[in-house]
C-alpha cells in the first residue's frame, strides 16, 4: 500500500472540510497503537481513526465499530484530561510529509483557554501519536521513545518535540524549482528512472515514480543514461502537472485489486497497474475498504495456515505411531519363543544362583 505524503494531503483536505471547528466529544483507544476521536462538527458526528500501528499507520474517517478495553490505557486518560470536549481549530500537514498536526483549543481546570497540538507521524514502525503543548513540549505519546531506543530523537514527557529532519524537496513549496531538468545535471547514467522521485521529493512513494515513468513513455527496464531528452521533457511536465493537482486539491481516490484482495490505493490514477480500478468519493473510504477487506483476507489466511499446521502435526504423529506398530508386527514371530523362555525361567527360578549368566533347562 502507498500511504504517502500525497495521500496524506488528500486526507487532510477531506478532514479539514469536515472537522475544522468541531468538538471532540469522546476519545477511545481500542488497541495499543490506535486512537479514535468522536468529533461533532456542523451538525454531524464523525469518527476519526489515528493509527500508529507499524504496518497500518494512517489517518482516516471511519464507520467501523471498535471494541474498547474495560480499563482505558494511560495515554487515553492523558488525552481525555487535555483535549476531551476541546475544539479543533486547525489541521495542517507538514510540507508534503506524512506528518499531520491538529491544533486544539480547550479550557483547563482553572477556566483558562489553553492550546494543545496532537501530532500524528505516519512513518512505518516509527509511527507515533504525540500530544504537545503550545510550545511543543511533549505531554505524552502513544509510543514513548527513550535514548536507548533512539539516539537521534527522544519522545518523552517534558522533552522538547522536534520534527524529523528531511533533506528532500517539497514540490508544493512556492519557490520550488528543483525539477527534472536540474536533477538531470546530478544524476548518473546508471540511475534507475522511477527511483529518483521518492529519493528526491518529499511525500513520494515508489509507486508514484513508476506511474510518472509509465506516463512519460519511458521503458522501466532502462537506466537514466538511455532516457531521451524528449522523454525527460515529458517527465518534467508530468511532475509540474502533479504539483498543480496537489496544490489545487484536484486529487481523487482509487483502489486497485485482483480477484482476491486490494493491492494498492492512491489518490492519483495508477494507469501502469494491471489491476481492477475502483473510484471513491473520499480517500477515507478507499483506505477503509483497503484495510477491512485485506484484514479479513489476512485473517482467513492465518486461520488456514494454523489449520494446515495442526493437520500436518497430526499426520506426523499418526505416521510415527504407524511405524511403531509396523515394527511391533515384524517382531511378532519372535514373541512366542520369548514367552516360552520366560515361562521356563519363571518355573525354575529356584535353580538360578546369584551371578549366573546362563542356565540350561528342559
Amino acid at each position: 500500500m502507498s500511504y504517502d505524503g500525497i495521500v496524506t494531503r488528500k486526507v487532510v483536505n477531506e478532514i479539514r472540510a469536515k472537522l475544522l471547528g468541531g468538538k471532540i466529544q469522546k476519545i477511545t483507544q481500542p488497541s495499543k497503537n490506535d486512537i479514535v476521536l468522536n468529533v461533532y462538527s456542523m451538525g454531524k458526528s464523525y469518527k476519526l481513526l489515528l493509527s500508529a500501528n507499524n504496518n497500518e499507520a494512517r489517518i482516516n474517517l471511519t464507520q467501523k465499530k471498535y471494541e474498547n478495553p474495560d480499563i482505558p490505557p494511560n495515554f487515553t486518560m492523558v488525552l481525555r484530561k487535555h483535549i476531551n470536549q476541546a475544539k479543533i481549530i486547525d489541521i495542517i500537514q507538514k510540507d508534503l510529509d506524512r506528518v499531520v498536526i491538529f491544533s486544539i483549543s480547550s479550557i483547563d481546570e482553572m477556566g483558562f483557554d489553553t492550546s494543545k497540538k496532537l501530532i500524528v507521524e505516519i512513518m512505518g514502525k516509527y509511527s507515533n501519536i504525540i500530544l504537545v503543548d503550545d510550545n511543543y513540549k511533549v505531554i505524552d505519546s502513544i509510543k514513548r521513545v527513550n535514548e536507548n531506543m533512539s539516539s537521534i530523537r527522544q519522545i518523552l514527557p517534558g522533552v522538547k518535540y522536534e520534527f524529523v529532519d528531511n533533506d528532500k524537496y517539497d514540490i508544493t513549496d512556492e519557490s520550488f524549482d528543483y525539477d527534472i531538468k536540474k536533477l538531470d545535471q546530478k544524476l548518473s547514467d546508471s540511475t534507475i528512472p522511477d527511483k529518483i522521485f521518492h529519493k528526491t521529493y518529499t511525500g513520494f512513494s515508489p509507486i508514484v515514480g513508476k506511474e510518472l515513468i509509465y506516463r512519460a513513455g519511458i521503458d522501466s527496464r532502462i537506466n537514466w543514461g538511455l532516457v531521451s531528452e524528449s522523454e525527460k521533457d515529458r517527465l518534467n511536465n508530468l511532475l509540474y502537472e502533479l504539483r498543480d493537482e496537489i496544490i489545487n486539491g484536484n486529487l481523487k481516490s482509487f483502489t486497485y485489486s485482483d480477484d482476491k484482495k486490494i493491492k494498492e490505493f492512491h489518490t492519483i490514477k495508477l494507469s501502469h497497474l494491471d489491476f481492477k480500478e475502483k473510484s471513491y468519493s473520499t480517500m477515507s473510504e478507499s483506505i477503509e475498504e483497503f484495510y477491512n477487506i485485506n484484514k479479513s483476507h489476512d485473517r482467513l489466511n492465518q486461520i488456514k495456515t494454523s489449520l494446515i499446521k495442526k493437520i500436518n502435526s497430526h499426520i506426523k504423529n499418526t505416521n510415527k505411531k504407524l511405524n511403531i506398530l509396523s515394527n511391533n508386527i515384524l517382531q511378532e514371530s519372535k514373541i512366542e519363543g520369548l514367552r516360552k523362555n520366560g515361562d521356563l525361567l519363571s518355573a525354575n527360578v529356584h535353580k538360578i544362583s546369584k551371578g549366573d549368566n546362563k542356565i540350561v533347562l528342559d
